[in-house]
């Protein structure tokens, strides 16, 4: 029974054709699932589905205009994306309405505490910039976020809140991040001729107030200062060209991460096909090699048979003069006992030639039901199928008179498997000889 289909698997266009081409009743069959999670797919890739009664018209003869599949969101934000930002971005008016997320921030400013510095607001809270900023500037950080957000949040990056109790939020799209921290500096206050200053280490901050510059930092590490990039307000920098060029850096950002991304699935794929290709031809490879040896052990299998027969040949022969010569042996001893004493026997000369005579019947080849034409004959060697059964091996024993031959000793040459016979001892005498 085959399996279903998977759904998703399937890409935008063959799910559009698909849900088009057939009712979703069909659909729940051929894929193993419900109507609601077809529908929920469609509605995740955003693919129309067909109307109500779209198919009762069909088969009543209607035709139905089918529409076009509009773009996903994933080009929906890249051709947003395309669009250029303005090399100057102004402020708010003041009587515009601020993004709800820019409103709940300056609110968050104006309400909290002054630091330790008493000078400026230290706002850590998860759902906004980590910001360090005097009351006096509240307004203009929270207009800066305003049209951050009004820029990027089109283009697929939204401002999330962190998950960590003591760091800001961050923008972020898919799983990449890049943190944004506002700070105003604070600066010398001007010399006071009728107040003396201070110079001990717990008054120092009395010395300092807020500059009214504001810095700005994208980091894409939470930790760490090495890819941060900063903008520092200034007369040769307005704060109009930071917000354009910090939106700029922003979404280039994650326009660079997105295309390494793409760039990086296209070689491993390409890697992936090259593996495949060089795995099929190792298989390929693997299995002429095993075809190879199997063949190379079939033949000699072949040769051991017919070599094991012709020397069980040989060993038979041999066994055959071996019982020869010792029943002519036993019957010769038996003529020189009876010639010796007048042709009778004594009960252990008797005894001896029925020992002698039974170990000589077992030596014969006889016994052992040697030659069966069937087993120790020629074969014809094509019958026998390809990787055995082969036939039976008698394993015969080795005579006594047939001396074993070792096999040949093969000195390998080589670096690597040189053969360096072991060294001979010292003669001990010659070693302690005294001169």
């Amino acid at each position: 029974m085959s399996q279903p289909r998977q759904l998703n698997t399937l890409t935008r266009e063959e799910l559009f054709d698909l849900i088009w081409s057939k009712p979703a009743t069909k659909l729940v069959v051929e894929f193993g699932i419900s109507d609601v999670a077809v529908h929920k797919r469609c509605t995740k890739l955003n693919v129309p589905c067909p109307p109500r009664g779209y198919w009762a018209k069909l088969e009543s003869g209607k035709a139905p205009k089918r529409p076009e599949l509009p773009p996903s969101v994933e080009e929906q934000l890249a051709k947003e994306a395309e669009k250029p930002v303005p090399a100057v971005l102004p402020l708010p008016d003041e009587g515009e309405a601020l993004h709800p997320l820019a409103a709940r921030f300056l609110s968050a400013l104006k309400s909290s505490s002054l630091s330790y510095d008493k000078q400026r607001v230290h706002l850590r809270e998860g759902d906004f910039p980590e910001t360090e900023v005097s009351k006096a500037q509240a307004s203009r950080v929270a207009g800066v976020f305003h049209r951050l957000l009004e820029i990027l949040e089109p283009r697929g990056i939204p401002f999330r809140r962190s998950q960590g109790s003591y760091t800001g939020g961050h923008f972020r799209k898919s799983h990449d991040r890049l943190y944004f921290k506002i700070e105003e500096e604070l600066v010398d206050k001007p010399d006071d001729p009728k107040r003396r200053k201070t110079y001990y280490a717990s008054s120092q901050q009395e010395n300092k107030i807020a500059g009214g510059h504001l810095t700005f930092v994208l980091n894409p590490e939470n930790y760490g200062t090495q890819k941060a990039k900063r903008w520092i307000e200034g007369e040769k920098l307005t704060l109009g060209t930071i917000i354009s060029e910090m939106a700029k850096a922003v979404s280039g950002h994650f326009s660079d991460l997105q295309r390494q991304r793409q760039e990086e699935a296209v070689r491993q794929e390409k890697a992936r096909i090259e593996w495949e290709i060089r795995r099929k031809k190792e298989l390929e490879e693997e299995a002429i090699r095993k075809g190879e040896e199997a063949k190379r052990k079939h033949a000699e299998m072949l040769e051991q048979t017919a070599r094991n027969r012709r020397e069980d040949l040989l060993k038979a022969a041999e066994w055959w003069r071996l019982y020869r010569g010792t029943e002519a042996f036993i019957a010769e001893c038996e003529r020189c006992w009876r010639t010796a004493q007048q042709g009778e026997l004594t009960g252990e000369q008797q005894a001896w030639l029925a020992w002698a005579r039974a170990v000589a019947k077992d030596v014969s080849p006889f016994e052992s039901g040697y030659p069966d034409p069937t087993r120790d004959g020629a074969f014809n060697g094509v019958a026998v199928p390809f990787g055995g059964p082969y036939p039976e091996l008698r394993k015969f024993p080795q005579p006594p008179s047939m001396p074993v031959i070792p096999p040949p000793v093969v000195v390998q040459q080589g670096y690597e498997h040189a053969y360096h016979p072991e060294p001979k001892p010292y003669p001990f005498w010659l070693k302690y000889q005294r001169r």
